[in-house]
């Protein structure tokens, strides 16, 4: 083989070259493997980290890192393809300056894309706030240059990942796992029992027809309004699309809650009266009717 290999030199190239290119669609291959199988283990364990979000992303491109540095052993395998590469390497370096300038911002993206992929601060399907934006919505997709958010007025709101990972993001989605906390706020009146308002409102919450989990819906007392005191419960419900319209039916029953147990949601009115001829218009403002 030896001698073989001595007469011939171009075939000892050649098998080696075959031979690094086999070995990286093989390492290629095993690894998409090992990374599906290890997507699936996080997925069984912790619905947030392995859940929605295609990984798809991710693992094409641990797939494509393997093949460029494969192709590129190969080629500087071969003798006179190795030199023209070192060459073209070590004249470049203006032109890959210039291009790394024009391309740090979709690197940026593509990074930032990797990194919302691994660490999984939103997922598919959960309701976030882009409080700096003033965007509200649902991520749709997590693409290698963007994120896709579905906004409550159906449109698409296509997001720079290198945004989305370093703005400020509300998940409302991130409290209980795969549950979607639905805010309900509503205000009482100052004389009304905080403690009856707090247990009329979670019960109410409770008979909502899209009402998950195991532990009850939560109702906090959480301030002192201008005209009554500020109650907040959380309706935890499994899909997120509901989002909107289980909000609108939860505020429908903890009307009608407050209303069979006489508990008085507050209101101002205003009354304008002219005492006398030639005087100034008085305004009278009562904090509960």
């Amino acid at each position: 083989m030896r001698e073989l290999f001595e007469a011939h030199p171009t075939l000892k190239i050649l098998i080696i070259v075959l031979g690094i290119l086999l070995a990286t669609v093989l390492l290629a291959k095993l690894l998409k493997v090992l990374l599906t199988k290890l997507i699936k283990k996080l997925s069984a364990k912790n619905q947030r980290t392995g859940g929605r979000v295609s990984h798809k992303m991710l693992v094409k491109f641990v797939v494509a890192v393997v093949y460029i540095l494969g192709t590129i052993t190969a080629v500087n395998q071969i003798p006179r393809l190795a030199g023209t590469l070192t060459t073209i390497l070590a004249g470049s370096g203006v032109l890959a300056v210039i291009i790394g300038f024009a391309a740090q911002e979709s690197f940026g993206n593509l990074i930032s894309g990797v990194f919302l992929t691994l660490f999984k601060p939103f997922d598919v399907g959960d309701r976030v706030i882009l409080t700096e934006k003033n965007i509200t919505g649902y991520v749709e997709d997590i693409t290698l240059r963007h994120t896709v958010i579905r906004t409550l007025t159906q449109t698409r709101a296509l997001i720079p990942n290198a945004i989305m990972g370093s703005a400020i993001v509300e998940n409302t989605d991130y409290v209980d796992g795969s549950l979607t906390q639905v805010p309900i706020a509503v205000d009482v009146s100052f004389d009304t029992d905080l403690e009856k308002a707090v247990r009329v409102m979670g019960k109410a919450l409770a008979t909502h027809p899209l009402c998950a989990g195991s532990a009850p819906p939560r109702v906090l007392v959480t301030g002192f309004g201008a005209s009554g005191v500020s109650l907040l419960g959380f309706l935890p419900i499994q899909d997120a699309s509901h989002f909107t319209d289980a909000a609108s039916n939860a505020r429908i029953l903890v009307k009608k809650a407050f209303d069979e147990n006489g508990i008085v949601i507050p209101f101002q009115t205003i009354t304008i009266s002219n005492q006398s001829e030639g005087e100034d218009i008085r305004v009278y403002t009562s904090k509960d009717s």
